[in-house]
């Protein structure tokens, strides 16, 4: 019995961890086309109106560690355009908008995300 119960923690605590993996590599996709669709909806943006604005839409645990590595990965991709400006309020900003290839960047996750969804539906 004691085997039993002892290898039963074992799948339990593996299924967590599976759980947990897919669940980080889901959500870290999404948080990536959120931000584009984020972006794309304003002129420009910095990184605290951008964190904002996740909370607005009630993903209010998105943190500013998660943001800037994803609007690196923007830039690298030529996906987002910045600019450096002068705020009144402290020291300057970097304003974020989205590229021509970011548009199609975000258009391509609209598309394959609402192809998600309704596969999803189907099968609910």
């Amino acid at each position: 019995m004691f085997f039993v119960t002892m290898m039963l923690d074992i799948i339990v605590k593996e299924v967590v961890i599976i759980d947990y993996i897919n669940e980080s590599q889901l959500r870290k996709g999404i948080v990536e086309g959120f931000l584009l669709m984020i972006i794309g909806q304003s002129v420009d943006l910095y990184g605290y109106e951008i964190s904002q604005k996740f909370a607005d839409i009630g993903v209010d645990d998105v943190s500013m560690g998660t943001i800037y590595p994803i609007l690196t990965k923007f830039e690298k991709n030529d996906w987002v355009t910045t600019e450096i400006r002068k705020s009144d309020e402290g020291p300057s900003r970097k304003y974020y908008a989205l590229s021509a290839e970011g548009k199609l960047a975000q258009a391509d996750f609209i598309s394959r995300f609402a192809t998600y969804i309704n596969i999803f539906e189907s099968l609910r």
